[in-house]
């Protein structure tokens, strides 16, 4: 092999389905490259003889390339891929491929699906995505004998090998993989843009001897799966605590135990008091979204036709739930067939347990590194919809590139699996968003958040979670607190302990007693929901010490709090649940 040219690239992603994008390399006809990343950005490298005619493909695709005089390759381990079509992408480490003829392929492949019965052969259906596979090779006429690669730091003999462009002497780690299935395996190296030398990566220390890198640009999802007082939300904080400056992290509280952030640098905020989010200020296709995923989530359950089409008309022109809420309560009363009464009725009552002052305010995302305390909220409902709301403001945020950080939910198990939160997490990866998410059983963790880079298995005898990590409960049973099974997808498992964790001491804050306070005074639970907020406290407070300004008394007027110099019943109400939230 004579030299090799190296570059930088941002890859420019394929735009629909059918696209691949390592398309370049294919519509240059280039006879090998390899495809690295080590946690620097993606590296390219191909024959210097053919380099010229894969650079004019790249720009054509929009690529942006950076000639690189040299590139030093870290250690790095063989990778095999699990059996074909691969379910799961390579993300810090790269491959070597030989392109070859696809045509012994195409021949193999029509062969594995014929079978002879008697005298007739008969054509085994395949696959969607074995079919898309063939289809790839057909049209490309090529496929690729590759060599996988993973960085943890292992062999410094390899690199030699991938420098030239050189397939290493393992055959029991070589594979044929077709323009999909390469597309596919390594379509996380360009997750992180062009190779940048000294990017931002940092070890988040779990042991003297363990760490987990992380790094902007990359898949930093995490997982931390296990029985309840077995170190968990320990090793969260231990994690969150390590965070590179500048990064922004969210974390999601339901019980207020990650208070202790506070000493790391984290604002510690009340939902309902210091956070509001109103989802129907996400567009009425979010709300719509949000309620739907709540019924999905907690209560398992699908929204009806009808349900869905009474629900997409009440969030159009509506300002919040409340609106929401009233609009079906309306139907429910006047509709003259029985079929939109039931919808209505229904819709209803799944809107009722969400009207929570944390979904009824004009608040915006927090900024910086916040802990959310979610334990004044409570009923699931509206925590379920509190979180989906906070999830997709974070998610149109990265989209305009106005957010980037870690995302962490504690409990997840009480969000449930929903179709939002799993397209939610999905997407918020390509934006520089990670989110790590914690929780007692695989049952009940939506499927993209358990899919996690790192996961993180501590001591449990939960039947699912044995299940799929560990059927012959060998392993997860038997730890203490502080120890988990660790797996890194793309690299392998191991058992560890995190280093010593301080003890965790919390008193529980109780959650807002909004019915318990409008009951005793009489008043609209939901009127008092809509009219508390830290801003009412504050007014009520000095309305009560005779030092109300005028805007003081111009707010609790358009609140239905005060009217003509006195507090109605429900400015009473609303200054008992002030002081019941400590205000």
């Amino acid at each position: 092999m004579g030299r090799v040219a190296w570059f930088g690239a941002d890859a420019s992603p394929p735009g629909s389905e059918d696209r691949l994008w390592i398309e370049p390399l294919l519509a240059s006809r280039v006879s090998r490259f390899a495809l690295l990343n080590w946690g620097e950005g993606l590296v390219v490298g191909v024959p210097a003889g053919e380099a010229e005619r894969f650079a004019v493909a790249a720009e054509l695709a929009g690529w942006r390339l950076r000639r690189l005089g040299g590139v030093e390759v870290p250690p790095c381990e063989p990778y095999k891929p699990p059996l074909w079509p691969f379910p799961e992408k390579l993300w810090r480490g790269g491959v070597v491929a030989v392109a070859k003829s696809a045509g012994k392929w195409l021949r193999s492949f029509g062969e594995a699906h014929l079978l002879q019965v008697g005298e007739t052969p008969v054509e085994l259906p395949a696959s969607r995505r074995a079919l898309r596979s063939y289809a790839s090779a057909y049209d490309w006429r090529l496929v690729f004998l590759c060599a996988a690669f993973t960085f943890p730091g292992g062999d410094r003999r390899l690199p030699r090998s991938i420098l030239k462009l050189k397939l290493p002497r393992l055959p029991w780690r070589r594979f044929a993989a077709t323009p999909l299935d390469l597309a596919d395996l390594t379509e996380d190296l360009a997750a992180g843009g062009g190779y940048r030398p000294g990017s931002r990566v940092r070890q988040l220390q779990l042991a003297p001897t363990l760490s987990l890198s992380v790094g902007e640009g990359w898949d930093n999802s995490l997982l931390l799966c296990g029985a309840p007082g077995t170190g968990k939300s320990s090793v969260l904080d231990l994690l969150l605590g390590q965070l590179p400056e500048g990064w922004s992290a969210l974390v999601l509280d339901p019980t207020g135990e990650h208070a202790a952030l506070a000493g790391k640098g984290f604002a510690v905020l009340r939902a309902g008091i210091d956070v509001s989010l109103n989802p129907l200020s996400l567009g009425p296709g979010a709300a719509f979204d949000i309620v739907a995923g709540v019924v999905e989530g907690v209560w398992g359950e699908q929204l009806s036709p009808i349900v869905a089409q009474t629900l997409h008309r009440a969030v159009q022109g509506a300002r919040s739930l409340r609106d929401v809420y009233e609009s079906a309560e309306r139907l429910w009363r006047s509709a003259d067939r029985e079929d939109e009464r039931s919808a209505a009725a229904a819709l209803a009552r799944r809107l009722r347990p969400m009207l929570h002052p944390c979904l009824l305010g004009e608040g915006s995302l927090p900024a910086g590194r916040v802990v959310v305390d979610e334990s004044s909220v409570e009923r699931e409902e509206a925590r379920a919809a509190f979180n989906l709301t906070l999830l997709h403001a974070a998610y149109q945020a990265a989209v305009r590139g106005l957010w980037r950080g870690v995302v962490a939910i504690d409990e997840a198990d009480r969000l449930g699996d929903s179709a939002i939160l799993n397209r939610i997490a999905d997407e918020l990866r390509k934006y520089g968003v990670s989110v790590w998410a914690a929780g007692h059983s695989l049952a009940r963790i939506a499927r993209k958040l358990a899919d996690a880079k790192y996961q993180l298995y501590f001591a449990t005898t939960d039947p699912d979670t044995l299940r799929v990590v560990d059927p012959e409960g060998r392993i997860l049973p038997r730890l203490q607190p502080g120890q988990f099974l660790l797996r890194v997808r793309g690299w392998g498992s191991r058992v560890a302990a995190a280093r010593e964790l301080p003890a965790r001491r919390f008193e529980p804050k109780p959650p807002l007693p909004l019915d318990a306070v409008a009951a005793k005074h009489g008043v609209d639970g939901v009127e008092l929901a809509a009219a508390f907020s830290r801003r009412a406290c504050e007014a009520l407070r000095r309305f009560t010490q005779g030092s109300a300004s005028r805007e003081d008394l111009r707010v609790l007027r358009e609140m239905g709090l005060s009217e003509g110099g006195w507090l109605t019943k429900l400015g009473e109400a609303c200054l008992e649940l002030c002081a019941e939230a400590g205000i």
